[in-house]
């Protein structure tokens, strides 16, 4: 019979010495651990070296560390702003003052915030890291409150507390809305959102308003859309206007050609009207003159 051959027995490898598994075993974690290297050095190292007089006294230190992150990926690869809705991007990214590929730790969180913020329009500013490669920018705008007409004759917008919104186009917001109203005088912000709120109590008159006058920083004139000037008292304007609403209601005076409706007096509602034949010499003129600006009312 013939002989079968019989199979040799797979050679049996020796078991790896506990060094040559130490040895393996930390080339399969280096990748891994260098990340976390990486992470830590971004999220805790970096951020440490850049705070207060630390950061001072190890600036190369600090600028090195982030480079070598910036290596890694962190790096400012977006730029995304939230809430700014009449603040053009482009001055909000002007004002971040951060460069695309800048180490995105190396961003200064805080005084990039107070730069935004020193737009007019933005009230309030917060930087966020996110990271690999992302800033997110979240704007609180100022609302427009009123137009005011300063010193030097400009229109711009004002917000509630009166403060000045540069950067922002009186007239395109005009244009968005019509209900803004104009102000004149130098001290006419400051009083602003008094005569306003007392205005909202009487939509009758306040729809017909096109200005409003601050005289001798003491009370307000009302510049009429027909040119007719309500002059307010210095106090007690709400039972002023509570007034004039009621002659309005019985006998509908701000609709009468007149040309001032004084309130001044207490006890009385003085109104001088206009010549007669007046408003048609008026309503002609209009056509052919130019607008001006209602002049100073100092009586």
């Amino acid at each position: 019979m013939p002989r079968v051959k019989s199979r040799k027995s797979p050679k049996i490898q020796d078991r790896l010495s506990a060094r040559a598994m130490f040895v393996r075993r930390l080339r399969r974690g280096l990748k891994p651990a260098a990340m976390v290297a990486a992470v830590l050095l971004a999220l805790v190292i970096v951020p440490a070296l850049w705070s207060g007089a630390v950061g001072a006294a190890t600036g190369p230190i600090r600028r090195g560390a982030d480079a070598a992150v910036a290596r890694l990926g962190f790096r400012v690869e977006h730029i995304r702003i939230e809430g700014a809705t009449t603040t053009p991007a482009s001055l909000v990214r002007s004002a971040l003052g951060v460069d695309y590929g800048a180490p995105i730790l190396g961003v200064p969180i805080a005084e990039a915030a107070e730069r935004i913020e020193s737009l007019g329009p933005v009230k309030r500013a917060v930087v966020q890291r996110v990271l690999p490669a992302t800033l997110v920018i979240h704007v609180t705008e100022r609302s427009p409150f009123a137009i005011w007409q300063g010193p030097d004759r400009r229109f711009v917008l004002i917000d509630r507390q009166g403060n000045v919104m540069l950067d922002h186009d009186a007239a395109a917001a005009k244009a968005r809305d019509p209900s803004l109203l104009l102000l004149v005088g130098n001290e006419a912000p400051a009083h602003a959102a008094a005569l306003i709120d007392r205005l909202a109590h009487y939509p009758a008159i306040s729809r017909r308003i096109v200005a409003a006058q601050r005289v001798d920083d003491l009370r307000w004139n009302l510049i009429l859309k027909d040119h007719a000037m309500v002059k307010l008292p210095a106090q007690h304007v709400g039972a002023a206007l509570a007034e004039l609403m009621s002659v309005q209601e019985r006998i509908a005076i701000l609709d009468r050609p007149v040309k001032v409706i004084d309130l001044r007096l207490a006890d009385r509602l003085v109104v001088r009207p206009y010549p007669a034949g007046f408003m048609a010499g008026a309503d002609q003129a209009d056509e052919n003159q130019p607008k001006t600006n209602p002049k100073p009312d100092h009586h």
